[in-house]
């Protein structure tokens, strides 16, 4: 196509080409430009921003770490079931649980320790840290927990031998609904049987 054009083609081609480049880009520069921003809003309930008071963290985490330890307990205890049991596969999904809930009982324990100490000196920017971090330990022991009861949970849905009872209905007809009778031709008197079955 620009071959048929000529020079003289092309020359205009390319110069109406760049006249409506630069009207372009001075339109563009005569126009102010905005940007708009746009509000978002944050969904659910805004979080507590209010700390707790020094004696209610100290509750708060007394309360953690009884709760932590009785977890601890309770796995150790159904360790000692699997292992009496020689149920290996649930001896080492328990093992495992109750390792990271030891691991995870000491560090609350350093934790709590910390937060008297910061309680006692007066730093409520160090009390309120650790007692949000007791908070995570907290959910992360009730992770903990739900992973070891679905170690042991196969036994809850073990119900073993099932039992079947069947009762027969006396009055149940005794022929079968499948054989269908065979109904005599016109000359002998047919009388069809009664529906239920019963005389």
């Amino acid at each position: 196509m620009f071959r048929r054009m000529g020079t003289v083609g092309q020359a205009l081609l390319a110069a109406l080409v760049a006249s409506s480049a630069l009207g372009y880009a001075l339109a563009q520069g005569n126009q102010p430009s905005t940007v708009e921003v746009i509000k978002v809003d944050p969904v659910g309930k805004a979080a507590q921003t209010k700390p707790l008071s020094p004696s209610k963290q100290s509750q708060t985490a007394a309360s953690a770490l009884e709760s932590a330890s009785a977890s601890c307990s309770a796995q150790a205890q159904a360790l000692k079931s699997a292992k009496r049991d020689k149920d290996i596969i649930r001896a080492t999904c328990l093992d495992d649980k109750l390792s990271q809930c030891n691991a995870n009982l000491q560090n609350m324990k350093r934790r709590r320790a910390a937060l008297k100490e910061a309680i006692a000196d007066g730093d409520t920017g160090r009390a309120n840290h650790e007692s949000t971090v007791i908070g995570v330990l907290s959910q992360k022991f009730k992770m903990l927990t739900q992973a070891a009861n679905q170690c042991v949970g196969q036994d809850l849905f073990d119900t073993g031998d099932s039992q079947n009872k069947v009762e027969v209905n006396l009055f149940a007809p005794d022929e079968s609904p499948v054989v269908v009778a065979v109904v005599p031709d016109w000359p002998i008197p047919y009388i069809p049987p009664p529906v239920s079955g019963v005389n």
